[in-house]
């Protein structure tokens, strides 16, 4: 059974037992302190030295506890989370109350090793943390309470070259977003960190402006400004019941909290409640991917030398180092970490024993970066549950089953650094209905409800996404956990065919097409953890390592021959997991006349592409929406009363799409109804020159350019089976996709393959088809076209209609009348140099901005990348600036001439989508 260290709150401090194990090896480190804790059957109190004790002006032990009968806002959990959201919630202005079941930090942010760093391989989250940090600066000069903010810096190990080219790219990075860093070799590294090893590592970067927080004196000092800012708190109050209500229009609404000091009515509900917080989402009847493990670090005796040196992140050995006073803590990230079911409701200020089997990998590593630690001793370890996600990102955001139920959980041992910025964005949702930044990457939608509700998948996901959390970050890594999830009716015979899979959103897509042969996917095998046999011989995971490079791949070259196949001949891809949506009813045309930017009110089948905005005018998605009429009852021919509409979107953000449109109709009451056809159609693509050709051998209509012009519909029948196509192209090419009925999906696939073996066509993967759609110029949602986009600044003014009404027009109207701080633009590298997306953007010397994406693009011969450009001033981006500068990239601390284009020069007058081929 676990033994579990309690550690005692009292009025003069926390209870302290010293454990002191003296070692002079590293192995003598592991055997003694085995030794001397793992047969104990007594409870062991700990030893803290950084962590305080939560102000007694916070306690409501010796009250009488009241709750109010109605509240705006009611947040659940008294640690880094909730009283950050409860900050900014007052901030704003907002009344709300926190409720905390035991005392403010007693669950997992009392023990949490609080480190605050500010590199991430993501603009979002750099932004998230610079939050954080702007925080801590000013929280003393608010509240008269030192919110424990030590800024001592930041120093991240590296043992090889790739892991140097990671830390280029992450310098690049932050000087886009303002983060000061340096490149070091071990001799500089050396000096501000004299007890480090030089011979046992490559380079370093430095950060200065990292540092460390105490999580019991953030949480009070955000505490007091709520309190004096109207906010409530009350401590040893549990919630004991989500209460709901069933709207008008059938939606489920949040109606208050139950306690046993009476119901808070309310219609906003904040879930913070750590590791807690999938017992409060059970509450509201919802699951969440969100999995409890056991996270560790140990605290050594007094070193000399240590003090004021700054924490230490060594990437490559799973392990941190954080400096407290004189000692050093350390912890890390382990291949076997222990999973709990759940954590016990009345687990307060307490930890669990040290599993030294589980933790004793790190000590090797430490030892040989600083060899004094060997010999330091150890003072007391510390063992407490933390929450994982499939991800290891934060679960935010309200959730689309249950309105008013808002997330701010599942933040990865990140708490601390995440929670600032985090909370700022979590109550501009509540606010406003919809965060300033594009938070979808913590965004409850990106799961669906079939991942939400699969606890063998998170449980998978989410103890690969913890055991990899100091891996390199590669543009094209995969998981090779959670995989299988959901697979098209093509899923098979491409896998016989050499597709190399990837996966979005649970569903299983063709990256690349092996030249030869063909490679599976195998059951999970927690990395050989638990008892589990370990996959030998795992042909996918040895492809993935091909991709653990900043350069191009091994198989660049056969994603230039699937890309240039594309441009000169024929290509059949497989899009079967976009989201695929019906909306039909009376009032169908006024509903996507809301909804949508672009004039929909079009003749039958004509599609029209478009974006869906935010009130504030942020683009939520972009889709091609078909105007159908009744037909003969298929699911690709619906029988309607009236006109209806076919939407589709790019799988990745299709239950984006999808909650948002229905969100949208509930709130307007349109009398519509929406369904989801997405696993019912599967898509198949035929791009290229070509594409003709093949169709027409197999279908029974006229597809010529004037019969079936571009951006239009038809149904038409292949070996006598009903197949709507649609003449589009993502690509920039004579294209036609065919929605094909589930259960036809086979007998079609093989009469295009075998009417394209004539004119050989070839199978093509997603990595060649977003190279040739950045190559054209097409965007990518989620990349250079997110939430806090608008469609002006993004080149798409020309989809946002100027007549009649739709969401987040009155935005748009207004950016067209004052123009724009920021523009896209397209950037080509005249060198043999691959763009992932985070490169800066220097005009005329300075700093304008970064690249979102980047892509080869092959027929260009090119790197392609696509960005947005700022005014160094603050000054309008007007056509005139954007093309009078000088460009160059910043790729890993060099600079490259670039040129900038406002549209990609590949087919700029859209000849081949004409089928005009020179």
């Amino acid at each position: 059974m676990t033994l579990v260290k309690s550690v005692c709150s009292k009025a003069g401090g926390q209870s302290r037992t010293k454990f002191k194990t003296l070692i002079s090896k590293t192995e003598n480190m592991i055997r003694l302190a085995a030794l001397k804790l793992g047969n104990r059957k007594t409870i062991i109190d700990v030893k803290r030295t950084l962590l305080t004790k939560p102000t007694e002006e916070n306690s409501t032990c010796s009250q009488t506890i009241n709750v109010p009968e109605f509240a705006d806002v009611v947040v659940i959990g008294g640690g880094s989370a909730g009283c950050n959201a409860l900050y900014h919630l007052a901030k704003y202005g907002v009344s709300a109350i926190l409720l905390e079941r035991a005392k403010l930090t007693a669950g997992t942010t009392w023990h949490t090793a609080g480190l605050i760093w500010q590199l991430r391989p993501n603009d979002v989250e750099m932004q998230l943390l610079h939050t954080t940090r702007e925080l801590l600066m000013r929280l003393e000069a608010e509240t008269g309470l030192d919110p424990g903010w030590i800024n001592n810096g930041g120093l991240y190990i590296a043992h090889s070259d790739v892991r140097m080219d990671e830390y280029k790219r992450l310098a690049t990075a932050g000087k886009v977003c303002g983060v000061d860093s340096h490149l070091m070799s071990p001799q500089e590294a050396n000096k501000i960190f004299p007890l480090l090893n030089e011979q046992a590592f490559l380079g370093a970067l430095y950060t200065p402006k990292d540092g460390v927080v105490d999580p019991a004196m953030l949480c009070n000092a955000l505490t007091k400004y709520a309190k004096e800012h109207g906010a409530k708190v009350v401590q040893d109050c549990p919630v004991t019941r989500i209460l709901k209500k069933e709207t008008q229009l059938g939606s489920s609404q949040i109606a208050g909290v139950e306690t046993p000091y009476g119901i808070i009515k309310t219609n906003c509900v904040v879930n913070a409640a750590g590791v807690w917080s999938r017992s409060i989402s059970n509450m509201a009847g919802l699951q969440i991917p969100l999995i409890p493990m056991k996270h560790a670090y140990v605290v050594s005796e007094p070193i000399e030398g240590v003090q004021n040196c700054p924490n230490i992140r060594d990437h490559d050995r799973n392990m941190y180092f954080r400096i407290q006073g004189s000692s050093l803590c350390m912890g890390g990230y382990e291949s076997n970490p222990i999973i709990l079911q759940s954590v016990p409701k009345d687990f307060n200020f307490a930890l669990y024993e040290l599993d030294w089997n589980v933790f004793s990998p790190h000590i090797k590593g430490a030892v040989e970066l600083i060899p004094q630690f060997s010999t330091a001793g150890i003072r007391s370890t510390v063992c407490g549950p933390e929450s994982f996600t499939p991800d290891h990102k934060p679960i935010l955001g309200e959730d689309p089953r249950c309105m008013g139920f808002f997330h701010s959980c599942g933040y990865n041992s990140a708490g601390m650094m995440l929670g600032g910025g985090c909370g700022d964005q979590i109550a501009k949702w509540i606010i406003h209905g919809r965060p300033d930044k594009h938070m979808y990457s913590y965004d409850i939608r990106r799961f669906t409800p079939e991942q939400t509700s699969d606890s063998l998948w998170a449980n998978e996901r989410s103890h690969e996404a913890y055991a990899k959390n100091y891996s390199i970050v590669f543009p094209h890594d995969e998981y090779l956990s959670g995989r299988n999830l959901n697979k098209d009716p093509f899923h098979e015979v491409l896998l016989k065919e050499g597709a190399v899979m990837e996966e979005r959103q649970g569903w299983e897509r063709p990256g690349w097409f092996l030249s030869e042969g063909s490679v599976t996917i195998p059951p999970y095998d927690y990395y050989g953890s638990y008892g589990s046999p370990k996959n030998e011989n795992n042909k996918y995971s040895e492809l993935l390592q091909q991709d653990y490079t900043f350069n191009f791949p091994e198989h660049h070259r056969i994603i230039k021959d699937e890309a240039l196949a594309c441009r000169n001949n024929a290509v059949l891809f497989n899009l079967s997991y976009f989201g695929k949506f019906y909306l039909c009813g009376p009032e169908a045309q006024k509903a996507v006349d809301y909804l949508f930017t672009a004039d929909t009110n079009r003749e039958v089948n004509k599609t029209t592409y478009t974006c869906m905005l935010n009130k504030h005018g942020g683009v939520e998605a972009d889709c091609t929406v078909t105007c159908i009429e009744g037909g003969t009852g298929t699911v690709v021919d619906p029988i309607l009363k009236g006109k209806g509409f076919l939407i589709v979107a790019g799988g990745m953000s299709g239950y984006q799409t999808w909650v948002h449109m229905n969100q949208v109709v509930k709130q307007k009451g349109f009398e519509v109804t929406l369904h989801d056809a997405t696993k019912q159609i599967g898509v198949l693509a035929i791009q290229g020159k070509k594409s003709r050709k093949i169709l027409e051998s197999i279908v029974d209509g006229d597809i010529s350019n004037t019969a079936f012009p571009f951006s239009t519909s038809k149904l038409l029948k292949i070996k006598g089976n009903s197949v709507r196509v649609l003449r589009l192209s993502f690509v920039g090419e004579l294209g036609f996709e065919l929605y094909i009925p589930s259960q036809l999906c086979m007998e079609v696939y093989h009469a295009i393959m075998d009417a394209g073996k004539a004119y050989k066509m070839k199978l093509a993967g997603y990595r060649a088809l977003y190279s040739l759609s950045s190559e054209k110029g097409y965007h990518l949602w989620h990349s250079d076209l997110r939430m806090d986009d608008n469609p002006i600044e993004a080149g798409l003014g020309f989809v946002c209609r100027k007549s009649g009404d739709y969401l987040g027009k009155k935005k748009i109207d207004y950016v067209r009348k004052n123009g724009v701080k920021r523009k896209m633009a397209y950037f080509l590298i005249d060198a043999q140099i691959p763009l992932w997306g985070l490169e800066a953007i220097y005009r005329n010397g300075r700093n304008v901005g970064y690249l979102r994406r980047g892509e080869y693009a092959f027929a260009l011969e090119n790197s392609i990348g696509q960005g947005y450009v700022t005014h160094p001033e603050g000054e309008n981006v007007t056509k005139h600036y954007l093309e009078s500068g000088n460009y160059e990239i910043e790729i890993m601390g060099h600079k490259y001439p670039a040129k900038l284009h406002l549209h990609s020069p590949f087919d700029p007058e859209n000849k081949r989508l004409r089928d005009i081929y020179d």
